[in-house]
């Protein structure tokens, strides 16, 4: 439901849940510019406003409010940057007294949009400084992990688009740039400029919430975004190597994929991607690291949003090209059809049981009612999604297994 041109409500009524959850997502296209002002603004919303101007007010109210859980999040899907803003309540049914709880969380929302602590034109530096702080302190404990490291080291050497490829040592320089007036001026430009969302998942009036976010005053925008990414194929190979004080080598190999989210090629690369390792029984934790012992660690991560598909393992640094090459070759037999009816059906079962499972996580409906709501597809349809799964076949494995051409390699060289 359109509230103005480029803000839209979705409501998802359910009674499953003994909470309700409101979550609000600003999607505006991805820019170095201005990643490091949204990421510090997600952090401001959360601590204070002008009603509860201090991070303990703040928490004070929520669990006055029967433990009110707040939280926001920044993420990227393909080409766009998104800021989440979350509430998760008591539904009204559970409490003493009823229609009272979600009212004053929408208040809480309205002051934390339109009524933050500012001060000079900007965020209160002192609040400000704290929140980089702890970000910076993320970012880094982030790093330190050798998988997040080596993910994206490989994102360097595999993607084009500068934007993709953004290093830690530039968003940690961006951060330490940003000053309280830069980011509450960014935090201005997505409230007046971004697509927002707003999801109501739970038990709702629906017309008296449509008359309350009216009432914020909301101005039209664009709205439109280009979530999807998918860079051409370039058959030059890009290798990286490092050598780090760690104990444990990583191989990381990462895949061109044409397909995108939501065509025709959607389910079977996803069937695929099970094979190949999504799940236990899949042929990397199988060959690679059960029969041949060659790996501590090892999966594959498909991206339709990015045309990505990862493979990676913890691995021994002697073992390195011989993982590699086993690694690929599971690859080749899946092109090849080599693979088992039972294995296509156990997979096809996981993937059947996880979403079927999705339908009780509230986060797994908001975030399809959001695919759905940003490019126009609907995968609301389980039926209909299941009965696709069930005719997806070995040709069409091996049509997608084809699709998918090696563009990059990474090793980080354990050296302890």
């Amino acid at each position: 439901m359109e509230l103005v041109h480029g803000i839209s409500t979705h409501f998802i009524q359910s009674k499953k849940f003994k909470t309700n959850k409101i979550a609000v997502r600003f999607t505006a296209p991805l820019s170095l510019d201005t990643i490091a002002g949204r990421m510090l603004s997600a952090s401001m919303l959360e601590t204070a406003n002008q009603m509860y101007p201090t991070s303990q007010d703040l928490r004070r109210h929520l669990a006055s409010l029967y433990g009110t859980d707040m939280s926001t999040n920044c993420f990227r899907r393909g080409q766009s940057h998104i800021v989440e803003l979350t509430f998760t309540y008591v539904r009204d049914e559970f409490l003493s007294r009823k229609n009272l709880l979600t009212s004053q969380v929408l208040e809480l929302l309205k002051e934390t949009l339109f009524s933050p602590v500012v001060v000079d034109n900007g965020f209160d530096p002192a609040l400000f400084e704290i929140e980089k702080k702890q970000l910076l302190a993320s970012l880094a404990a982030d790093m330190d992990d050798s998988f997040y490291f080596a993910h994206k080291e490989l994102d360097k050497l595999f993607f084009h688009d500068e934007r993709l490829r953004l290093e830690y040592s530039d968003l940690r320089n961006r951060i330490l740039a940003e000053t309280p007036q830069s980011s509450y001026s960014c935090f201005q430009e997505f409230l007046a400029n971004d697509r927002i969302d707003f999801f109501f998942l739970g038990d709702f009036n629906e017309v008296e919430i449509q008359n309350v976010l009216e009432s914020f005053g909301f101005k039209g925008r664009k709205g439109d975004v280009k979530v999807q990414y998918c860079q051409p194929y370039s058959n030059i190979l890009q290798e990286g190597m490092v050598r780090k004080n760690v104990g444990q080598s990583i191989l990381e190999l990462g895949y061109h994929c044409p397909s995108e989210y939501g065509d025709e090629q959607h389910l079977p690369m996803i069937v695929m991607n099970g094979l190949l390792g999504g799940f236990a029984h899949s042929k990397l934790f199988t060959n690679v690291r059960e029969n041949a012992g060659l790996a501590y660690t090892i999966s594959s991560q498909l991206d339709l949003f990015s045309g990505f598909l990862r493979m990676y393992a913890g691995i021994d640094r002697e073992n390195r090209n011989q993982a590699r090459k086993m690694m690929n070759n599971q690859l080749i037999d899946l092109k090849k059809g080599y693979f088992t009816e039972l294995e296509l059906e156990q997979t096809k079962e996981m993937i059947r049981r996880s979403l079927l499972l999705s339908q009780d996580n509230q986060g797994s409906l908001i975030e399809r009612a959001y695919q759905n709501a940003l490019l126009g597809k609907s995968s609301a349809d389980f039926k209909g999604w299941i009965a696709k799964l069930e005719q997806v076949d070995k040709d069409d494995i091996c049509r997608a297994a084809s699709n998918v051409k090696l563009q990059a390699i990474y090793f980080m060289e354990g050296i302890e």
